[in-house]
């Protein structure tokens, strides 16, 4: 399986987690797996950091150093969404030739079942396998992005993740380069709104095989609201995405099936520093008091409404 995923040194920490989920689902020990790391900033220890964790499992690592100067100044980013993002459209000139598919993975997420099925799925002639993006967030975005209007009138189309993408790297070095990617990026740079993501949606609407996101790209919120417990989400679902809401902050942490980032997170070098990160701002913000408090309060206005209702009973 070739694995390609992009990271800054401030996410490094979660990426040992999201890679350490997938080693321990899906490594054999026999240099099956390739991992390729893309990024602009990683030190020679943070790659070695990274490198020394595949190996340790039996598997082959390979650093790819990008520059930024590569991607236009005026491409859309936020501190939400960074530079990083446009990796994933470079990974077809970069990965060696002989390299026919890989799998983008997003840091965020975790691996709570083998990826080999959904590796190995047939393109069925699609450059693209993904799963439909089911997130409010998407869906409120969707109902007035000016980009997709006409598309959404066309039958089939369906936005996608770009967080867990299968590419058929053999049939895109046919029609697209990174030199290509980024001129259309440039030409939609005012719509683009989250991002590369969009324009993956622009560009490949007709050319994505889908897949159900219940089991392969689950944003956990979404799961969360919904209804879908943890006994459910871990029989079921592969890939759990925490897109939005993380499980390492402190202010986001509110449901249950957080607990499986943290089950592989203790797996990790870096644990007791993740929980460290989790509870210093609290004490620093006082943001739990403030949250008992605004509960305390709204706890009284209840009681007072109960109250008001029982009088009106015994009325």
């Amino acid at each position: 399986m070739n694995i390609a995923v992009a990271s800054n040194r401030a996410f490094l920490k979660y990426l040992y987690v999201m890679l350490t989920s997938l080693l321990e689902q899906d490594s054999r020990g026999d240099k099956d797996i390739y991992i390729y790391l893309l990024s602009a900033d990683f030190s020679d220890e943070d790659a070695e950091m990274i490198r020394r964790l595949v190996e340790g499992y039996g598997e082959c690592f390979h650093f790819i150093r990008i520059e930024t100067d590569w991607f236009p100044k005026e491409l859309p980013r936020n501190e939400y969404i960074t530079v990083e993002s446009y990796f994933r459209l470079a990974i077809a000139d970069l990965l060696p030739p002989e390299a026919e598919r890989v799998l983008y993975l997003d840091v965020d997420l975790i691996v709570n079942r083998s990826l080999r099925g959904f590796y190995e799925t047939d393109f069925e002639g699609k450059s693209l396998i993904g799963c439909p993006d089911v997130t409010s967030a998407a869906k409120e975005y969707l109902a007035g992005a000016s980009l997709f209007a006409a598309l959404k009138e066309k039958e089939g189309f369906l936005y996608f993740n770009a967080g867990v993408l299968l590419m058929h790297l053999k049939k895109l070095r046919q029609c697209y380069t990174f030199s290509s990617f980024m001129e259309q990026a440039a030409a939609l740079k005012d719509e683009l709104v989250f991002h590369d993501q969009d324009l993956l949606n622009y560009l490949f609407w007709n050319d994505v095989k889908y897949m159900q996101a219940e089991r392969y790209n689950l944003p956990v919120r979404t799961a969360y609201n919904a209804g879908f417990d943890e006994t459910w989400a871990r029989e079921h679902t592969v890939v759990w995405h925490y897109a939005g809401p993380k499980p390492w902050r402190h202010k986001e942490v509110r449901y249950p099936l957080e607990r499986l980032w943290w089950d592989y997170a203790k797996k990790t070098p870096y644990y007791t520093e993740l929980l460290e990160e989790m509870v210093l701002p609290e004490i620093d913000t006082g943001y739990m008091d403030e949250l008992f408090r605004q509960l305390k309060q709204e706890n009284e206005q209840l009681k007072a409404v109960v109250d008001q209702c029982m009088k009106l009973l015994g009325r």
